[in-house]
């Protein structure tokens, strides 16, 4: 099989010529990552720490739903950043050269002020993530209009998988989404966490196909991870699992006119190793709390003292890239989580303290 660069490029091309309108998108977002990353190597060599391609937000703890197995549960939700600080945030990423934004949460369309903000700030990618229940005409409309976002929408497979994990009638707002989205004009995408429960579903060519004829241009996979409150182990994959999965997304993207991308493979590598800790990757949390990726809910440096370059210097995320076993998985698709008791410890070193400060009702 061919190499994971030639791959992509294929990926890329099967799914840029399946529509002038995404050919061309493809192209003026690879102008303005080209230029992004040309900066952020700039500024690399000027500061004494490592500047992230990509910085995932959560402006929002806040949900219209109260998902099973959420990292964002016992998360706390008040004292959240404010509209100038999240606009500074995004200002001074641009400064950086960061590549692209990851709005996760929380509900992120909760906010009446984060579709301005994404619009206000075009030399960034945005990529929010949504449950789909608060997108109107209005607000698809205006996610058409914005050059520089990727709305993803999330959903765990068909109706009974996704209403069972969300609430009901979870499944038809996400439909409901993709087609005010597609009569909108917009690029977008959805989002599926894969589970023991779910795996065999989301790796058949129904799934794919029906994403496509729903208007999908990317789909992105999360395997999931026991964090939270009330994890649930049984929805880990076991290795031969893992593998065959793996293996029918990679020869999804050779065929399918669809951008795929799938965590953890396409984010660690041949390496095997987390980008997480501010090695190409952090997360910061609603009350501006800088993580080293939103599965560890410990900050030590805050931007709302010192701002992204602060965070970009965080002794806290510097010890954890110092020690690259805390970078390998083995058993679970994320590494830091893990070794989250040797986070803990470095953080309890230096300083660093938990968010997690309420616990969610279990739902139903």
């Amino acid at each position: 099989m061919a190499n994971d660069e030639n791959l992509n490029l294929s990926a890329l091309w099967v799914w840029g010529r399946s529509s002038p309108r995404r050919l061309f998108f493809l192209l003026r977002v690879a102008w303005r990552l080209w230029r992004a990353n040309s900066k952020r190597k700039q500024k690399q060599l000027q500061i004494d720490g490592s500047i992230p391609y990509v910085v995932a937000i959560s402006p929002t703890m806040r949900c219209t739903y109260n998902c099973l197995g959420c990292y964002s549960r016992g998360r706390s939700d008040d004292d959240e950043l404010t509209t100038e600080e999240i606009d500074n945030l995004f200002t001074e990423a641009e400064k950086l050269g960061v590549l692209a934004i990851v709005v996760t949460g929380g509900e992120p369309l909760l906010r009446d002020d984060m579709l301005k903000l994404l619009a206000r700030h075009q030399r960034l990618l945005f990529i929010p993530i949504t449950n789909g229940s608060l997108v109107t005409r209005n607000i698809a409309q205006r996610i058409g209009r914005i050059g520089n976002i990727i709305p993803l929408v999330s959903l765990e497979g068909f109706t009974t998988d996704t209403d069972e994990r969300r609430q009901p009638g979870a499944y038809q707002a996400v439909i409901r989404a993709f087609e005010l989205l597609r009569d909108a004009g917009a690029c977008f995408g959805f989002a599926a966490m894969n589970t023991a429960a779910n795996t065999e579903y989301l790796s058949t060519d129904k799934f794919i196909h029906q994403m496509i004829a729903y208007g999908c241009a990317v789909g992105f996979f999360s395997e999931y991870v026991p964090c939270g409150p009330n994890p649930k182990p049984e929805w880990t994959l076991d290795e031969a699992t893992r593998a065959a999965f793996r293996r029918k997304v990679l020869d999804f993207s050779l065929c399918k006119p669809i951008l795929l991308s799938q965590f953890p493979h396409d984010e660690y590598g041949q390496d095997n190793r987390c980008v997480g800790a501010g090695r190409a990757s952090l997360h910061i949390n609603s009350q501006g709390g800088v993580e080293p990726c939103p599965y560890i809910p410990f900050s030590r440096e805050n931007i709302r003292q010192g701002g992204l370059l602060a965070a970009c210097k965080s002794p806290f995320l510097r010890a954890i890239r110092k020690q690259p076993d805390l970078l390998k998985r083995k058993h679970f698709a994320c590494a830091l989580f893990e070794h989250r008791a040797q986070l803990e410890a470095i953080a309890q070193k230096l300083g660093a303290r938990s968010s997690e400060t309420k616990v969610k009702p279990e739902p139903r």
